[in-house]
């Protein structure tokens, strides 16, 4: 190429060199100061998109975390007032099994039968045990068909992953438990504890046979099927814990995993970043040297005219 002085391509490309440099330092230095490999969608804009969503999910997994934790709480909250039940259970299974002692008049028996009284009415209160405001029990009599219906009190499904409440996403149901009836009246004949102990038997001992803790209606069949309930209850409510503590461990290594992804993804590796930002900070600085050099050129032409 000849030598001119209208233009110098030489110049022009050290100087579009220059531009390139400093916007590749640009970006290096963006990146280590952020932390980010993706400052602008125009980095990546597909691992953007992809970023973006792992992040959400990460953020309900971290609620998810949360809510299971919840009702791991409530569970054993529940546990707490059916272990209560059964030591009150397990006081009129003795109060009765004393009053059918033959040496025992109905005065005898009507002294066991306040007792026994004042512990029917500490049932049916349990019943109203509520958790942060929630129901812990059912209230409709054991049926069957709301102890599984989540829109019934004392019923709760409990979404186990970050998925939510997404059709076929995994869930576990806490079903409903009912305890007592709280009116003083009759419990439903469904009901699944307490049936025998609230069915009504209040008043006084009219006889050896009639009347409060003497009833018959009162038997110790009866109670002893209350007690097995009870003892039912209590196991698939550890069941359910154990299940949760699973799920749980489930959720915390899912969300893990999750944050590995993205971070993969959005994160730039510091090691390797100040590796690129030493070369292009080199490159930055050859290029503004090389176009001195460039515009050195003229001057040798500017000598020739000169001569």
């Amino acid at each position: 190429m000849g030598l001119v002085i209208s233009s110098n391509f030489a110049a022009s490309f050290a100087a579009r060199q220059i531009e390139i440099n400093n916007d590749g330092l640009q970006k290096s230095l963006n990146r280590l100061s952020s932390g980010k490999r993706i400052v602008n969608p125009a980095d990546d804009a597909g691992g953007m998109a992809v970023q973006l969503k792992m992040h959400a999910a990460v953020k309900r997994g971290a609620v998810t975390k949360n809510n299971i934790q919840n009702a791991i709480s409530f569970l054993q909250t529940q546990d707490g007032v059916l272990q209560t039940a059964t030591k009150v259970v397990d006081r009129i299974a003795e109060l009765k099994a004393m009053s059918l002692d033959a040496t025992k008049n109905s005065e005898d028996i009507q002294n066991y039968n306040e007792e026994y009284q004042v512990l029917r009415q500490q049932l049916q209160d349990l019943q109203t045990e509520k958790f942060n405001g929630v129901s812990m029990f059912g209230t409709n009599g054991g049926d069957a068909a709301a102890a599984t219906d989540s829109n019934q009190e004392g019923v709760f499904t409990i979404y186990t992953t970050e998925q939510g409440n997404k059709a076929s996403a995994p869930s576990v149901l806490i079903s409903g438990v009912y305890l007592s009836s709280t009116g003083g009246g009759a419990a439903a004949t469904t009901a699944n504890v307490y049936y025998s102990i609230s069915g009504g038997f209040s008043g006084d001992v009219t006889s050896m046979t009639s009347g409060g803790l003497a009833d018959q209606s009162l038997s110790m069949d009866g109670i002893l099927s209350d007690l097995q309930s009870l003892a039912n209850a209590r196991a698939v409510n550890g069941a359910l814990q154990s299940r949760m503590n699973f799920a749980y461990d489930q959720a915390s290594i899912s969300k893990i995993n999750m944050e590995a992804a993205r971070s993969r993804i959005i994160d730039v590796d510091i090691a390797e970043e100040s590796s690129h930002f030493a070369r292009q900070n080199i490159l930055m600085q050859a290029s503004s040297s090389m176009l001195s050099q460039a515009n050195a050129t003229s001057r040798t032409a500017l000598q020739l005219l000169m001569q």
